[in-house]
């Protein structure tokens, strides 16, 4: 020290120790056979002249930063772009909102890049890793002298989720842009196979290769809301899907047996107001004597009036929230909505009126003031398929299911369940599904958006095997017709391909308004 004390004091003079951050690397996204989802990547680069000059991308690689002045960001990557946006979210840098909360457990810095939607939100600590630093030398003019010490970033943990990532991207490509939901899960566990919202974003565009006018973009598409979860924050009118709750309520509060019947009028008159069904409206005819089996199977509007009406409204909204309507599923995503279903004191006090027949008329065909999400009319589907068990909706592949007995009777779930097999088959409403050799039991749906216009929201919800269920699929068109004619051919074209049946023909409508494929 006494010998070279110059060259000390002239280096502590002239050179500096400074502390830089390395980035952790957020987990791995991936799906339930392990295939990539999101990752982070490292760049690395190089100043020069004022500019970076990008050098590699790929993991952590820390001896890269031997005997260099090299630096990195962080980027995160996802593989599946817009057809997994929505489940994933994105990642941002923190704004001045953010450095408001605490997160994890820690106040949030303005140089912290955190989760901002879905399931990156969600599992934000968990997703998080440890940033490392390095002990940097620096010269008087900040160049790079030499690195001191490190402490080695640590990677956040792997989230695995239930989801088919193949499923997911075929079934968004399939949609091909409309505004439309299609979710597929296992009957008996809950566990979600796809969660498709459509349209989507790309979230690289918020992170990977940042571009502000598509970001802009998004914010400012208020007719397709590309930024919305439509399966699970999207409320709907769930139209005839919903006969399936008023169904079980008449078995179930024994307003009707297997044996009971209404005549189909093809209208009802309550005072100024008529009520009709489909087939009067469309083509002047009835279904004559009706019995729960035969009103599923052809969606019967007169009977589930008259059910309804027996049944009353406040044992309706008891079988409706039993199947889990009213309420949040709990699926693990940010911005989940409850929905609705009203009753009278619903209507007293968010409109200050009473509650009429009429009301109760539409609420028994899914209308009205009724609001659900397509999540909860899967989960609804999931209670007939599996025997009466109600489980939460989750995208995790390892957690355990949330499963509990609705105490539904066997005879209720045989009727509802045959019913819905009928729809499927010859002489129902699901008419492009009738060539399938799988035994399929669905429940088509045409809800009127209820905005003034004509448009209606199409629905088809099914599941398969019937006597031995794997999936259910709901499928819900925004605005796009019957759920017959448009809902149906996608599931049609999913089952196709799942149930290994190439060579089945699944007709649909045509740009001219023709039936094509009609098959045998």
């Amino acid at each position: 020290m006494v010998i070279k004390h110059g060259y000390y004091q002239t280096l502590a003079r002239d050179n500096r120790i400074i502390e830089k951050k390395i980035p952790a690397a957020r987990g791995e996204i991936v799906d339930r056979k392990g295939r990539l989802i999101a990752q982070s990547l490292y760049q690395y680069y190089q100043e020069k002249d004022g500019s970076k000059q990008f050098v590699k991308e790929g993991g952590y690689e820390g001896d890269r930063f031997e005997g260099y002045g090299q630096s990195t960001e962080l980027k995160r990557h996802y593989l599946y772009g817009p057809s997994l946006g929505l489940v994933t979210g994105y990642v941002g840098q923190a704004n001045d909102t953010d450095v408001t909360k605490t997160v994890c457990g820690n106040k949030v810095t303005s140089d912290q890049v955190i989760g901002k939607s879905g399931l990156e939100q969600q599992f934000e600590c968990d997703l998080r890793g440890t940033d490392g630093k390095r002990l940097v030398e620096v010269d008087a003019r900040g160049s790079y002298v030499r690195e001191l010490g490190r402490q080695e970033p640590e990677e956040g943990s792997t989230l695995t989720l239930s989801l088919d990532a193949y499923w997911q991207d075929k079934i968004y490509k399939l949609l091909g842009g409309k505004r439309a939901v299609v979710v597929m899960s296992e009957p008996r566990t809950g566990k979600i196979l796809a969660l498709v919202s459509s349209p989507s974003f790309d979230p690289n565009d918020f992170s990977y290769e940042q571009d502000n006018g598509k970001i802009t973009s998004y914010l400012n598409d208020h007719d397709n809301l590309p930024l919305l979860n439509r399966a699970v924050a999207g409320r709907y009118h769930p139209g005839s899907v919903f006969k399936i709750v008023i169904s079980t309520a008449g078995l179930e509060e024994g307003v009707i047996t297997a044996e009971s019947t209404y005549e189909d009028t093809g209208i009802i008159k309550l005072g100024d107001y008529t009520y009709t069904n489909w087939l009067w409206t469309k083509r002047g005819m009835t279904d004559g004597m009706v019995n729960i089996v035969k009103a599923i199977q052809r969606s019967n509007d007169v009977f589930f009036y008259k059910l309804g009406g027996d049944i009353g409204v406040s044992r309706i909204k008891k079988w409706a929230v039993n199947y889990g309507f009213g309420n949040k599923t709990g699926i693990e995503l940010p911005g989940e909505q409850a929905g609705i279903v009203p009753d009278e004191q619903w209507k007293l006090d968010t409109k200050g009126e009473k509650w009429f027949l009429g009301n109760t008329y539409h609420l028994s065909i899914g209308q009205g003031d009724l609001d659900v999400t397509p999540l909860q009319v899967n989960e609804m589907t999931n209670v007939v398929a599996n025997d009466g068990t109600l489980c939460a909706p989750t995208l995790l592949k390892d957690k355990k299911s949330s499963c509990r007995s609705l105490g539904i009777h066997n005879e209720t779930l045989k009727l509802v369940k045959e019913g819905m097999r009928a729809a499927c088959h010859v002489g129902g409403t699901a008419w492009p599904l009738f060539n399938f050799k799988t035994l399929l039991a669905c429940k088509t749906g045409t809800a009127e958006v209820g905005d003034g216009s004509k448009d209606t929201h199409a629905w088809l919800t099914a599941f398969a095997p019937a006597d031995d269920p794997q999936i259910s699929i709901t499928v819900m068109v925004e605005r796009g017709g019957e759920g017959s004619d448009v809902a149906a051919p996608i599931v049609g074209d999913i089952l196709k391909e799942w149930f290994n049946e190439p060579e089945t023909v699944v007709p649909r409508y045509n740009s001219d308004g023709k039936v094509t494929n009609l098959g045998d």
